[in-house]
């Protein structure tokens, strides 16, 4: 009884040849690709390197290395015939990648990117061709802004509403992406989002602004906050006590 190994074959790599005993062709190498880590969370107008490792870490430097996103044809970066090949390269992308030849000689496939932006949000895809062998792999990258303008939050005014004065709250932040989400609360946590009225807005270099009013009846004394969120993760919380 013969038993094979479970073994992943490209349809263009005839079972035939391992069956026969006849040698495989010529610059055939089998290997996979891995990123250790599949999302990168990057903060804007930084640098943020992406790499993936050949298992087993065999030697790169005369394969084709491919980076690209949605188009494969419109590359982020491409390496191939020993040498960083640009006339094919995505414009978005001139001069703000280097991948690192020293790294292939390990089969670290690590590519530094220059300058992140939002539009360099998505899934980036990392492909390695030896012959007629070819594996990938995936990394995400989410980016985010730190340096947002912490919330403000100030009394705006007051309103008679019945036999009590309504004060008005007003929350703004600017400088924030991805686009956040906002929420009002009392000193006991309870939401009060759906008593206020918000506007989000997003500027022409991609960056969002945000204002919401609140209206609480004065006569209690009450802590309200007003707190930030969005996906990156960021959180801010600020919060205003309103005397009896």
């Amino acid at each position: 009884t013969i038993e094979f190994a479970e073994t992943k074959f490209h349809s263009s790599i005839p079972v035939l040849y391992l069956l026969s005993g006849t040698k495989l062709p010529r610059g055939f190498c089998q290997f996979t690709v891995f990123c250790q880590d599949l999302v990168i969370r990057a903060v804007f107008g930084e640098d943020i390197i992406l790499q993936c490792q050949l298992d087993p870490p065999i030697i790169a430097t005369d394969m084709e290395v491919r980076w690209f996103t949605s188009d494969f044809t419109n590359p982020v970066h491409l390496y191939r015939n020993k040498k960083d090949d640009y006339q094919v390269q995505n414009t978005a992308y001139r001069e703000r990648t280097v991948l690192s030849k020293e790294g292939l000689v390990t089969g670290t496939i690590s590519l530094s990117l220059r300058n992140i932006g939002f539009t360099d949000e998505g899934t980036f895809t990392c492909l390695v061709k030896s012959g007629t062998w070819d594996e990938e792999s995936d990394i995400e990258v989410k980016v985010g802004v730190l340096a947002f303008n912490e919330s403000e939050l100030e009394l705006n005014g007051y309103e008679l509403s019945g036999f009590y004065y309504g004060i008005r709250l007003l929350c703004k932040s600017e400088g924030w992406y991805p686009k956040p989400e906002i929420h009002w609360t009392n000193e006991n946590g309870e939401n009060l989002t759906t008593l206020s009225n918000s506007t989000i807005e997003q500027n022409a270099a991609g960056f969002f602004t945000v204002e919401s009013h609140i209206k609480v009846i004065k006569g209690f004394e009450i802590i309200v906050s007003c707190v930030l969120k969005n996906r990156f993760p960021t959180t801010t919380k600020t919060s205003i006590k309103i005397p009896g």
